[in-house]
């Protein structure tokens, strides 16, 4: 377009200089109007031929020689990085604690040990607990009546450990010592003869007990290890100045064998108390020395099958006792079973199982259990076992559940107790309970609710029956029928923890001397909360029994009614 509009500029100045020389002798007459047209361009669409000689590829070789060269590297040492040291806040490895309540209820304690360490570990705890009067026996009337003026409790403890870490392994030790009292209220109470104001301290029992163990630990893993752990326990159990004295020793050893892909696990443990004392004789009168022993072998797989898990072993078992003769019973060979297997990942798990095995803790555990047994009550070890299944699972991220179901059998329960038998020197029923070892079995239904909020609540929800409680020679004593119950714990903000639990107990049988009697179905409710004030100082708060339940813990033998305490615990 440029190009067209200078070609008529230049036609019409041309134009106009050859006008102004014509102008000059001739004469021109434009009788139109002049049009100029430019012609139309003639474009060339056709491309020139040629031929670019710089793409010829010349020729190229290139011949290598190799040649051989000697390196000599030289290291340097690379520095290390430096880390910088994080502060760790001090533990408040000592702590002290008292509280006080009604029925001049008092627990006290302490607690020392050492700071971190990466080689070792410490700490002494002592602790104390005493309660006076409120314990009550029924009258003819079945009213609570206090029998004894001064009735009391008391409890007291101290233990220790120390570990250590060792090249290839651990080292733990641990020991204590507890010396405890207990009062035989549960004497009846008979018009004219045990009244209020004519007896003062109720008799009582003192138990002292000591114990002390040592136990190594392979911390090694290599797959040709086969010394896993070791262990040994012993303890010295005095009843009332030596009415009953006990010594006991215990220990095992565990191996694990590799074979092929899998380990068969080995332990071995065995166990003898020796049960003598002043109230230990025969008819005769001659002091009677009884050693009660076990030997326990027991070989186990624990393996996979894709998502299902598995254990399968026995338990061999040989146990009897030493007295005046030998008596080994019957090798004891229960089977051990268990497997579970998720039938859908986290939501459903089915279990199942077989197990069984022995119990010889020596009559200080039936002591602790039942404080008011009679001094020259009847020891025996005992054999049980049972078979279960069950499910488990989560039916939310915060709900889970199990329930299942148990067989339990026993060759000679431990059953307590009230007769005739143990009069005191008037011949009044001492209150003293004794032991039978009797054929049990039933059938035991269990189920479990869990809720946790993620908001520092959490709520649990159970039951248990007992079904068909039976013994082919006399009735079961003090086991409950039932179980039923739920706890509540929250925590606001690390700042207020509560706890409350609620248990219905449900029917029990008992027997005092030839009659029957029915004990019943009472609540067992308690609740605790701890506030703390900083990092070193707490103030508790707990009460027990809070439905004042007044009923016979074992027979004759009624708990103690509300009881509310205050304490605080100081961290340093």
């Amino acid at each position: 377009m440029m190009k067209r509009y200078i070609y008529i500029i230049s036609i019409i100045y041309a134009f106009n200089i050859q006008a102004q020389s014509v102008s000059s002798g001739v004469d021109i007459s434009v009788k139109d109007k002049f049009e100029a047209k430019v012609a139309e361009a003639i474009k060339i669409t056709g491309q020139p031929n040629y031929r670019d000689s710089t793409i010829e590829k010349l020729p190229v070789e290139i011949n290598l020689r190799s040649r051989n060269y000697t390196v000599s590297p030289v290291m340097k040492v690379i520095p290390a990085i430096k880390i910088l040291r994080t502060k760790v806040n001090r533990l408040p490895g000592n702590t002290i604690y008292l509280s006080a309540g009604n029925y001049f209820t008092t627990s006290a304690g302490f607690s020392i040990g050492n700071s971190r360490s990466p080689i070792q570990t410490w700490s002494l705890q002592g602790r104390h607990f005493s309660s006076f009067g409120g314990f009550k026996v029924s009258d003819a009337t079945g009213s609570p009546k206090s029998v004894f003026k001064n009735s009391s409790w008391l409890e007291n403890a101290l233990r220790g450990h120390y570990n250590r870490v060792l090249k290839r392994g651990r080292l733990l030790t641990k020991a204590s010592a507890n010396h405890d009292r207990y009062s035989f209220y549960g004497q009846p109470y008979i018009l004219g003869m045990n009244d209020d104001d004519t007896l003062g301290n109720a008799p009582s029992r003192w138990v002292r007990d000591y114990q002390a163990e040592i136990k190594y630990e392979h911390s090694g893993y290599k797959r040709k290890q086969v010394f896993q752990s070791a262990h040994v326990r012993t303890h010295r159990w005095m009843d009332q100045g030596g009415r009953q004295l006990e010594t006991g020793l215990s220990s095992g050893v565990n191996w694990r064998l590799p074979v092929e892909d899998l380990f068969l696990e080995l332990p071995l443990k065995g166990s003898v108390n020796r049960l003598s004392g002043s109230s230990r004789v025969n008819s005769l009168g001659e002091a009677v020395i009884e050693d009660y022993w076990t030997a326990q072998f027991s070989p186990a797989i624990t393996d996979s099958l894709g998502s299902l898990s598995f254990r399968v072993g026995i338990n061999l078992i040989f146990d009897g006792v030493i007295g005046t003769g030998i008596d080994t019973r019957r090798p004891y060979v229960p089977p051990v079973f268990h497997v579970e297997f998720p039938l859908v990942k986290n939501v459903l798990n089915v279990f199942g199982g077989i197990e069984g095995g022995v119990e010889n803790d020596g009559m200080r555990s039936r002591v602790k259990e039942t404080p008011f047994l009679a001094e020259n009550s009847e020891y025996e070890i005992v054999r049980s076992s049972s078979l279960y299944g069950g499910i488990s699972g989560r039916l939310s991220s915060a709900i889970g559940y199990r329930f299942g179901a148990r067989q339990r059998n026993y060759e000679n329960y431990a059953m307590v107790v009230r007769g005739p038998d143990y009069l005191d020197a008037n011949g009044i029923d001492s209150g003293r309970l004794s032991l039978e070892y009797v054929k049990l079995n039933y059938f035991e239904p269990s189920g479990e609710l869990t809720f946790q909020s993620g908001l520092g609540l959490e709520l649990r929800g159970f039951a248990l029956f007992r079904v068909g409680i039976n013994n082919p020679n006399k009735p079961i004593y003090h086991i409950p029928s039932s179980q039923i119950g739920g706890q509540v714990l929250y925590n606001l903000k690390d700042k207020i923890r509560f706890e409350s639990t609620i248990i219905r107990h449900g029917e029990r049988n008992a027997g005092l001397a030839s009659v029957w009697l029915d004990l019943a179905p009472y609540w067992d409710g308690r609740m605790s909360i701890v506030y703390t004030y900083n990092d070193q100082l707490n103030a508790t708060f707990r009460i027990d029994n809070i439905f004042n339940e007044r009923v016979d813990w074992w027979t004759g033998y009624t708990a103690q009614g509300i009881r509310a305490n205050l304490g605080l615990v100081y961290k340093f």
